[in-house]
């Protein structure tokens, strides 16, 4: 039944809603939904990163579709409409998650006080002390401390407090920054009991805040007729529009962002990652760390948005330059334009479509399903579009 075979699936909200109702109990913990199936968390964790990129290569469907609200925002007093660029230069916007809608979203569960108790432990464990038997933060801080002030009496500075060999440059790196950060805190507060959960506490706040700008981000779904999507902000409710991506897998020009699409995982469990984050601290990345950050955070989404069945592209871009965030994607193919889009704005996207050659047709409601669909009639033969232009032009 579970078998961990990501296949390509046109599924919809129906599917989606009677596969959750048949997740019940304790199966619903185990479980998750990638695109469209359902498969056992664990399986899915097993794969690793390079297996689960090669499954989704065999799984990514032709088409991708991206909702665009198509209005205006204010940047630097000037409106711009990021909707209309992206249409006109088929580009994509790579955003960071802290702009997203989901609160939880590539949020890794890390706990502070574990990860304290996990650092002080690390650096007792450069000052070559040993933590056996303790149990509590507080004595094991209270350890650290006492190391420091012994070693700040016999040789009046804190640059010999850590006495293990260094493991690596990182790790020698993080000493420093602990020495000159210590150094900085002092100078303010002399208690040493203070002081030290601050710096833990920083070194906590940048590594968490520094994980979710490891990657920029860009959402696709996988049918254009979502009401859920058009709905919502993401079209404006029916006034913007949707793009239709082909997928062209065998096309150079393309590899880079045919390799970092994935589907995302959801679920309705969150991993702890505060080990893997606290030991990571100051060693070398590696691909399995990369894929933990995939795999628990960056394309993990609560069950509740499995509605979306949502594809993301994911690129480590580290620059704020608004050039390097707009990334070409696959060609647009389609365009559909939303039912409550106004006559006027329906026009100016129909102009660039004929420009570019590209296809558009209207979407509209249909009479005998509560679905959305595509309208047999051309937009500029419509009476109701006709009507909207005359309207304008009184």
């Amino acid at each position: 039944m579970f078998k961990v075979e990501l296949k390509r699936c046109y599924l919809n909200i129906n599917d989606i809603i009677k596969s959750l109702f048949a997740l019940q109990g304790e199966l619903t913990n185990s479980m998750c939904f990638v695109n469209g199936q359902i498969a056992k968390l664990a399986d899915i964790e097993k794969m690793g990163y390079d297996e689960f990129l090669t499954k989704c290569h065999l799984a990514m469907p032709l088409k991708l579709y991206k909702y665009f609200s198509n209005k205006e925002c204010m940047v630097n007093d000037h409106p711009i409409n990021y909707s209309i660029q992206a249409l006109q230069n088929n580009t994509v916007y790579m955003q960071t998650p802290t702009e997203f809608d989901d609160v939880y979203d590539s949020e890794i569960s890390v706990d502070y006080l574990e990860y304290e108790k996990l650092r002080l432990i690390e650096y007792c464990r450069r000052c070559n002390l040993s933590t056996e038997g303790l149990k509590t933060v507080d004595e094991i801080g209270n350890l650290f401390i006492k190391h420091l002030l012994d070693s700040f009496n016999e040789y009046g500075n804190f640059e010999n407090i850590f006495k293990k060999d260094i493991t690596s440059e990182l790790e020698n790196l993080s000493n420093r920054c602990f020495i000159n950060q210590l150094i900085i805190e002092l100078q303010s507060n002399n208690d040493l009991g203070q002081v030290i959960p601050k710096i833990l506490q920083d070194e906590f706040k940048n590594k968490t805040q520094n994980i979710k700008k490891t990657f920029r981000t860009s959402c696709f779904a996988t049918s254009p007729y979502s009401q859920l999507m058009w709905g919502g902000a993401y079209a404006d409710f029916h006034k913007g529009f949707c793009l239709e991506y082909t997928v062209l897998p065998n096309d150079d020009a393309y590899k880079n962002i045919f390799n970092n699409l994935f589907p995302v995982i959801y679920s309705k469990i969150r991993a702890n990652l505060t080990s893997l984050i606290a030991i990571q601290e100051d060693t070398e990345i590696t691909y399995e760390y990369v894929w933990n950050l995939y795999f628990n955070g960056a394309l993990r989404k609560s069950i509740d948005w499995a509605y979306q069945n949502e594809w993301r592209l994911l690129l480590p871009i580290k620059s704020d330059n608004p050039e390097d965030l707009n990334v070409k994607f696959f060609p647009i193919t389609k365009v559909y334009l939303g039912n409550r889009m106004n006559s006027i704005e329906r026009k100016k996207i129909i102009e660039i479509c004929k420009e570019k050659q590209i296809p558009y047709v209207g979407v509209k409601r249909s009479q005998n399903y509560f679905e959305m669909q595509d309208c047999e009639i051309k937009c500029e033969d419509c009476y109701q579009y006709k009507m909207g232009l005359d309207e304008k032009n009184e």
